[in-house]
């Protein structure tokens, strides 16, 4: 697959870790790695983004414990209430106690379980990107991949990647009921996001200054303006200040943000006015500006 899934590997085994670490430069997947279940759980409740689960039969639930069962059960119904918030992670259990664990002999059955031996963490890595390629996030992005490249690593943060999910998925469902969080919002948070990173990545062609922070929103029509080779003047300690540099985006690129500046705010106040067309029509200049963005950040490798 193209996309590069993150999976979390959980074993009290360091050496385990490093293997798969290494096993994993080949695979085309990132991997974060935890020695007991409680703070492989904490890093899973704070990212959205996790694809895969790797899990140890016996190992430790916190630092002060003794190897058990109780890790893997513990796991396995975390994940079975992610799957009731629609949150689907598929796993592989990779375990020296192969043969002895009647009470898994459910997940034995399905071929998710794996015994530990010399080079079993790619075979294990193997099973589970097929196992995410058949998950309902990746048909979308596998539907989508040109602007789906433009998360992780040093593009834009994953947790933007699962708001253009939920705009694609409101889209795809025709449920157009609420647009402040599920449309038009996310859209506009997506564009700010992409404010943020061009500055970030190179501050000459965007200016902090020109972020202009109000209530924590990046003033969208002064980048944009900006870019697009117009003055704009702000106040910085009672004193104004223009702004003005050679036009930097195409005209088809200051149109497409200009779709989506123009549209989000006032749709997410009256959704009435506006059909699902228009609402196709910002996914599809955000889906433009994404993938201008992947290609800023690659030429300043």
């Amino acid at each position: 697959m193209n996309y590069q899934p993150l999976i979390v590997v959980v074993d009290d085994n360091h050496r385990i870790l490093e293997n798969f670490q290494d096993a994993s430069a080949g695979q085309n997947v990132n991997i974060e790695v935890f020695e007991t279940w409680d703070l492989a759980q904490q890093y899973l409740e704070s990212i959205e983004g996790v694809d895969g689960l790797i899990l140890d039969a016996k190992g430790k639930l916190t630092a002060d414990r003794q190897e058990s069962e109780a890790h893997l059960q513990q796991a396995l119904k975390w994940v079975s209430k992610q799957e009731g918030k629609n949150r689907i992670i598929p796993y592989a259990i990779h375990t020296a106690y192969y043969d002895d664990l009647d009470t898994f002999s459910e997940e034995l059955a399905a071929g998710k379980m794996f015994k530990k031996r010399p080079n079993s963490e790619a075979q294990v890595l193997d099973f589970l990107k097929t196992e995410i390629e058949k998950t309902p996030k990746l048909k979308i992005i596998n539907q989508y991949p040109e602007p789906f490249q433009c998360f992780g690593s040093k593009y834009l943060d994953r947790r933007y990647e699962n708001l253009l999910l939920s705009i694609i998925q409101v889209l795809e469902n025709d449920q157009l009921t609420n647009p402040e969080d599920l449309l038009f919002n996310p859209c506009r948070i997506l564009l700010e996001r992409v404010f943020e990173k061009i500055n970030e990545v190179d501050e000459i062609v965007l200016p902090y200054a020109l972020l202009n922070f109000d209530d924590q929103r990046v003033g969208l029509v002064n980048c944009s303006k900006y870019l697009s080779g117009l003055a704009v003047t702000i106040r910085v300690d009672r004193e104004s200040i223009e702004y003005k540099r050679r036009k930097y985006w195409e005209d088809h690129l200051s149109q497409q943000v200009q779709t989506i500046i123009k549209v989000c705010h006032p749709a997410s106040h009256d959704i009435q006015k506006y059909s699902s067309y228009t609402f196709k029509s910002v996914l599809w200049a955000t889906f433009d500006i994404l993938i201008w963005l992947k290609q800023f950040i690659d030429e300043r490798k």
